[in-house]
């Protein structure tokens, strides 16, 4: 059986080439992260001289991921930070109810 993935398709360009995709979500979202992950691709080509888009499309993703991870790790320590200051607030009423 051959079905039709549930959503809607999507006409997208990525470093000059045309996609299909289908989405469940915001196409526009979609669409804007297509041309964020373009205008990457194309940072990449012109700092790497390189003209591979299988190469670029890599570096591209290792970028990406490397920012995701960073972007991980600084919310860690924010809900960290936000946990310790809760539970000095929690003190501090604790004691001021007492």
């Amino acid at each position: 059986m051959n079905e039709k993935p549930e959503g809607t398709s999507v006409q997208v360009e990525i470093y000059d080439r045309e996609f299909t995709l289908v989405t469940t979500g915001d196409p526009d979202r979609l669409k804007a992260l297509c041309t964020s992950l373009d205008k990457r691709m194309r940072e990449v080509a012109v700092t790497t001289g390189s003209v591979d888009t299988l190469k670029v499309a890599i570096l591209a993703a290792l970028g990406l991921a490397d920012e995701l991870q960073r972007v991980k790790e600084e919310l860690k320590k924010l809900d960290e930070a936000i946990g310790r200051r809760s539970l000095a607030c929690v003190s501090m009423l604790e004691r001021i109810i007492q």
